[in-house]
Order: C-alpha cells, then sequence, then structure tokens
C-alpha cells in the first residue's frame, strides 16, 4: 500500500522541522564541568562569610565578627564595623551604597563610603535582596517577603512545628520568583529547600540524609541549579541540585573538613566565592603534654574513669575514626569509624556515634578488649552526643526522635529507651550518677538522672556543646554551687569539646590555624 505523495511530504517536512529545533535547542545546553578554584585573598581574623557587590567590583566579608570592605580588583581593604558583637549575613543593597547584616536579632544597614551604621529592620534575620525590589528575611522562625522598606510583609514559609528547627541563609533565584533556603535543627543536621514567592509552594530540594548539615546555598546556571555547602560526603564541599532533572551532585573536592565557625558563599554569574579555614589539631594535656599529633584532625577527646587512657576522634576528609592512645602518647590505636567517643565506669567500653552508610547517626558500643561493636540504637532520626553513667548501668544520648532534640536514656546492657527531657544535647553524667549536664536554649542545665527538676547553671552558650564536670572542685563545693567548666582556662585556640582527668588535668584538642581566606571557585562548562 502506498501513501499519498502529498502528505508524505509534508509529515516528512514537519518530522525535519520538530528534529532541527530540538537539535538546535539542545546544542545550546551545557552542563557543569569540573571548576578551577584559586586563592583570592586573606583578612585579618578567620573569614567565615561574603556578599559581592551588584557591580562586582567589592566583597564585603565578615572577619572575626566584623564586616570589611574589600575591592575586588586592588585587593585593597578597610574595616566597616569596629564591635564585640557579631556580624553575619552580608548582603548588598540593590544600588550597591550600603551592606545590610545580621546582629543579634536585628538587621542594621552601613554606608560603604559613610561607614553610618543604622537599625534597618528589628527582629529580622538572614535578610537578602532580591533583583526584583523585594527583601526575604526570617522573623519568628518563618520566611518573610516584603518591600525594600519592610512594608506589605508577608509570609511565605511558617514556622516548622518543632521548635528548635529554624529558617536561616533565604537566596532569591535570578529572576526572583523562587528562593532557596535552609531548615536547620539546632546547626547540628538541616535540609535545603524552595519557594516560589508568587504561589506560595514551598518544597524540600535536599531531604535525604539524616545527618546532613548545609551551611548555604545560591543559585548559579542562570538560576537552573541551586548550589549549596554541605557535610552530605563527610567533610564540606560544594554540591548542587540539577533543578529540571531533580539530582544532586557534588562539584568540588572537600574544600573544609572542618570548619572554625559557621561558613557562607557568595556567587556571582559563573563564580562562587568560598571562606576556607586550614588548620591542624592535637590531643595534648593542659601541662603541655602531647597525646595525639599527626597531619589529620584530631578532637573531642574522653578520659577513662582511671586517668590511664584517652579516646578521641580523627577526622579525615570524608570519614571520621575513633582512636586511642595511653595518656603519656603511647599505643595509638584505632579502634572503629564514629566519632564522640565516651568512656564506660569499667574503661573496657566506650560508647560512640556511627553514622551507616545511609547517612543516619546511631549510637554504638565498643568492648575494646576484643574490638566488638554493638548497637545501642536504631531509629530514623539522629541518635548522637551520649555519655556512659558513672554506675555503669545507663546511656544517656541526644535524640531528634519525636520531633526537638532532646534527651534520652537506655539502659547500657540493652533495653527500652526513654525520653526524659523535651529538649538537650550533649548530656554528661555527674560522677554520682544522680545528675546529667545538658546544653538547651543557649545555656547550660542540670537536671536529676530521671529528668526532674531541671535548673540553669550558665548562660550565654549560643552553640549547642558539651559542658564538663570539674571533678578536681566537685569535692570542696559548697551546697548550690556546681562546678562545671564551658571552655579550658588556656590561652592559646581549642576545639570546643574538651575533657578532665582525676587528677584535675584537662584533655584538649589544641588549634593550630594555618591558614584561613577567600577563595572563588570558577564553574566551567560542556556542551551536552
Amino acid at each position: 500500500m502506498r501513501l499519498p505523495i502529498i502528505p508524505a511530504i509534508v509529515a516528512a517536512t514537519l518530522l525535519g522541522i520538530v528534529w532541527y529545533l530540538f537539535n538546535a535547542a539542545r546544542s545550546g545546553e551545557r552542563t557543569i564541568d569540573v571548576p578551577r578554584l584559586s586563592r583570592l585573598a586573606d583578612i585579618e581574623g578567620t573569614e567565615t562569610e561574603i556578599a559581592v557587590s551588584t557591580d562586582d567590583t567589592h566583597y564585603a566579608v565578615v572577619a572575626a565578627g566584623n564586616i570589611w570592605l574589600l575591592n575586588a580588583a586592588t585587593g585593597d581593604r578597610k574595616q566597616l564595623t569596629q564591635t564585640t558583637a557579631s556580624a553575619s549575613f552580608p548582603a548588598w543593597t540593590p544600588d550597591g551604597k550600603r551592606i545590610t547584616f545580621t546582629r543579634g536579632p536585628d538587621t542594621f544597614a552601613i554606608g560603604v563610603d559613610s561607614g553610618k551604621e543604622e537599625l534597618l529592620l528589628a527582629n529580622a534575620t538572614y535578610l537578602s535582596w532580591s533583583s526584583t525590589d523585594r527583601i526575604a528575611f526570617v522573623r519568628d522562625r518563618a520566611l518573610w517577603i516584603a518591600a525594600p522598606d519592610g512594608q506589605s510583609a508577608k509570609s511565605i514559609v511558617e514556622a516548622d512545628p518543632v521548635p528548635d528547627v529554624s529558617i536561616q541563609c533565604p537566596r532569591f533565584s535570578p529572576d526572583g520568583s523562587q528562593i532557596a533556603f535552609i531548615k536547620s535543627q539546632l546547626g547540628l543536621r538541616g535540609e535545603v529547600w524552595l519557594a516560589d514567592t508568587g504561589k506560595g509552594m514551598v518544597r524540600p530540594l535536599v531531604a535525604d540524609r539524616a545527618t546532613e548539615n548545609p551551611l548555604d546555598t545560591g543559585w548559579i546556571n542562570g538560576g537552573s541549579d541551586v548550589v549549596y555547602l554541605t557535610n552530605r560526603a563527610g567533610a564540606y564541599s560544594l554540591w548542587y541540585v540539577d533543578l529540571a532533572q531533580s539530582t544532586i551532585n557534588p562539584l568540588t573536592q572537600p574544600l573544609v573538613t572542618v570548619p572554625l565557625a559557621r561558613i557562607g558563599i557568595a556567587v556571582s554569574k559563573d563564580r562562587i566565592l568560598v571562606p576556607r579555614h586550614f588548620v591542624d589539631s592535637n590531643i595534648v594535656l593542659s601541662d603541655g603534654t602531647p597525646i595525639a599529633a599527626t597531619d589529620k584532625l584530631e578532637f573531642q577527646p574522653a578520659a577513662s574513669p582511671d586517668g590511664k587512657l584517652v579516646a578521641y576522634t580523627i577526622a579525615d576528609e570524608n570519614k571520621s575514626e575513633v582512636w586511642t592512645a595511653g595518656v603519656t602518647g603511647d599505643k595509638a590505636a584505632f579502634r572503629t569509624l564514629g566519632r564522640e567517643p565516651r568512656f564506660s565506669a569499667s574503661g573496657f567500653e566506650i560508647v560512640y556515634t556511627h553514622t551507616d552508610l545511609a547517612g543516619n547517626d546511631d549510637i554504638w558500643k565498643m568492648d575494646l578488649r576484643n574490638g566488638s561493636s554493638e548497637r545501642v540504637t536504631d531509629a530514623d532520626e539522629i541518635d548522637v552526643s551520649a555519655d556512659w553513667s558513672s554506675d555503669g548501668r545507663s546511656i544517656a544520648f541526644a535524640s531528634a526522635r519525636g520531633g526537638a532534640i532532646s534527651i534520652w536514656t537506655t539502659p547500657a546492657a540493652g533495653g527500652k529507651r526513654l525520653r526524659i527531657n523535651d529538649a538537650g544535647y550533649a548530656p554528661r553524667y555527674s560522677p554520682d550518677s544522680k545528675s546529667i549536664l545538658f546544653w538547651n536554649r543557649q545555656a547550660l542545665w542540670i537536671m536529676q538522672a530521671d529528668g526532674k527538676n531541671p535548673h540553669e547553671v550558665a548562660r550565654d552558650l549560643p552553640q549547642p556543646m558539651a559542658g564538663v564536670w570539674d571533678v578536681s572542685r566537685l569535692r570542696a563545693a559548697k551546697p548550690g554551687n556546681v562546678p562545671i567548666l564551658t571552655k579550658p582556662p588556656v590561652d592559646y585556640p581549642v576545639w570546643p569539646g574538651f575533657d578532665m582527668l582525676p587528677d584535675g588535668r584537662l584533655v584538649l584538642a589544641r588549634l593550630d590555624i594555618r591558614e584561613t581566606g577567600i577563595w572563588a571557585i570558577d564553574l566551567t562548562y560542556k556542551e551536552k
């Protein structure tokens, strides 16, 4: 059977047009290739965040909590703010004349030329600007958009029902139609979300790993992809979300193993700017005795009850390992993959946090005598920062099971887990096992081992941390005087986690800050 010749010609012509248009469109598509990294500059102090002016001529850099102005072409710099209250999340106004930033619960603005500082918006943090003359900010844990003067404000993302989950780092897409932002739970874990500023639709972009902790987001490839800084694979590196393909892809090799403080990124066309921290840390005693020193990061030390052994974490780019060594630095030995080790009362076992291949954190314990390991908790939510009671009967830990991160306990020999309070992190048993020290709401608290009678003992501690019972003063302490330490009394930099030997000496992770600075990641592309 023969087809009519005219319809056949028409059909062939239409097919040819479709084929041409399809391939012409695809020939213009491009995919992200291997980026180029280069060091740009360093500012006095530790650089943590950066923002790029709308004309790409200047950078606003947060270093040691103050804002500096950096000339992108000449490298000239000047300090704009000089206060003890730290600034964060800098952003340029569209006219390039001012820089806005968060300080405490409010947003301020400072003139680039005049240096004049003023309150811009009260009860508003993480303020960012769009190309369409709008602002986004966080207020009362919700995400708002408004006119530049703060008028006509409306909430587009409600506060999360879990009270310790906050919205951070909103970033407008190039056309202003969408906002990428982070939902963070106490800065310990988080997710990347996307909000449509017109339709009000909100959806998660990256929410497949319970232990991931994104720090900042940005828009690349003309708004086709969302880039974010994350510890998804262990150390912090850049990954991106291909919005068209709904895929999550690595962009760079590790950039920072463990940052000295929360760091943020900035995007300017095909360039991403990132503060990088190059540090080393070793385990030492407060009297100067070295315990562990390698070219990797050693931190999170814990002392055995008899004071003869120290357990600690080694961070090696994309993995964490638990090691032990004698208190004089002898017999260093790898024990297991994991972090946050703590000793049992006998000193023969440790409890630690282990992350499985699916990215879930659970509590495990290990017998140091034969190397056998056993799972203590098994939940989809994170279980972290465990401690073993001094009577050997119980293990306390922090868990996000049920919503907010709170303190739970479980029998050391195995049994049912029990939630003992509504919120808390990093439990530490008292030497008599009758009380638990923990962090909550920017303070350290003490409660009975069953969770009753909590009371605050130290405040102004904004970041989740573990306190230390001061055993050297505990016996002589007067009623009502709780001898605890929030930071070691030393005059050199250390990681926050530390411990105390029975003789009163401290076990520290001493920091060697070798270099900090601003780096550029220049994107490259290849045709599909």
